[in-house]
């Protein structure tokens, strides 16, 4: 099933006129199984899915992107703190989703490439790149534009493991530890790893 997207009737009208195939399904959506957030006007999975399957066959339903995904913990903070505590708590079972973000270093330096690697930028100057524990407040009141941790983010508990070439991105929690990384590989697919779907207004 490939992403939800909302889109006006303009829209519509333009793929008419260029005959391209599309399903509307804008009047029997069902979003009570997912959270709005009004920064992004993004509509949210509260539940994951897809454990187990590795990052290029997550995008199936769409993913967030790491300032999407910041977004995304500052809304559940305050309105949904259960879900905000699934993802953060330190705590067993291990849980963990992915991010819309890989990583690629080119002779000019790293890029993070996002929408399944169509949308390419050259990382941040001022993103973090090295491993060092930080506040998770600080990350989600100052991140980058890219959404991600800054080199002056304050000392906390959460791990951030900073990006590296050809991996991706996931956050998860443990017994012993919570963490953001930036270096997973993009094969790797475990039970207790899954994805948020995300239904996109345009």
């Amino acid at each position: 099933m490939p992403p939800i997207i909302e889109v006006t009737s303009e829209v519509l009208e333009k793929l008419d006129q260029l005959k391209i195939l599309y399903s509307n399904k804008a009047e029997n959506s069902d979003l009570s199984g997912f959270i709005y957030v009004p920064s992004t006007k993004l509509h949210i999975s509260r539940q994951k899915t897809h454990f187990g399957k590795n990052w290029r066959d997550s995008h199936e339903n769409g993913m967030q992107t790491p300032l999407e995904f910041v977004e995304f913990l500052k809304h559940v903070k305050i309105n949904n703190p259960d879900v905000y505590n699934e993802i953060t708590q330190v705590g067993n079972p291990w849980r963990a989703e992915r991010i819309d973000a890989y990583f690629e270093e080119r002779k000019d330096g790293m890029y993070v490439l996002t929408g399944n690697r169509v949308r390419v930028e050259k990382l941040d100057k001022d993103t973090l790149m090295e491993n060092k524990r930080i506040s998770l407040d600080s990350w989600l009141e100052n991140p980058t534009n890219q959404g991600l941790p800054r080199k002056d983010v304050k000392k906390g508990n959460l791990y951030f493991y900073h990006p590296t070439n050809d991996a991706v991105a996931r956050v998860g929690a443990v017994d012993d530890v919570a963490y953001l990384g930036c270096d997973g590989g993009l094969d790797n697919g475990f039970s207790s790893l899954g994805v948020r779907a995300v239904v996109r207004r345009v």
